[in-house]
């Protein structure tokens, strides 16, 4: 029984460790989610796709930003050597972000 208990007890750790791992980058801001802000960075959503990158050019995975209430996993660009853009996956909705001039 108490072998049991321990690998339980194990099980529950490990398990907590991996709940727990989630990297937050960020926060997400905006009526519609427009507004991603990065390390004092702030992207904005580009509505228009004008940029000509989709889901096929999703990198690495740089971590999550977050509202509060909906949380979306962001990943680099392929293609994008300049950093100017981000591409965002909410449930299975994605979309480009680019960087805001200051």
């Amino acid at each position: 029984m108490k072998k049991f208990i321990s690998i339980c007890l194990a099980l529950t750790f490990v398990l907590s460790l991996v709940a727990c791992s989630s990297k937050s980058i960020g926060k997400i801001s905006g009526a519609e989610n427009e507004y991603i802000t990065i390390d004092d960075v702030v992207y904005v959503r580009d509505w228009e796709n004008g940029n000509g990158f989709g889901i096929s050019d999703r990198g690495t995975y740089l971590g999550e930003v977050s509202n509060g209430t909906i949380t979306m996993k962001v990943y680099s660009v392929k293609g994008d050597a300049a950093g100017e853009y981000i591409y965002t996956l909410w449930d299975w909705e994605g979309a480009i972000y680019k960087r805001q001039e200051p």
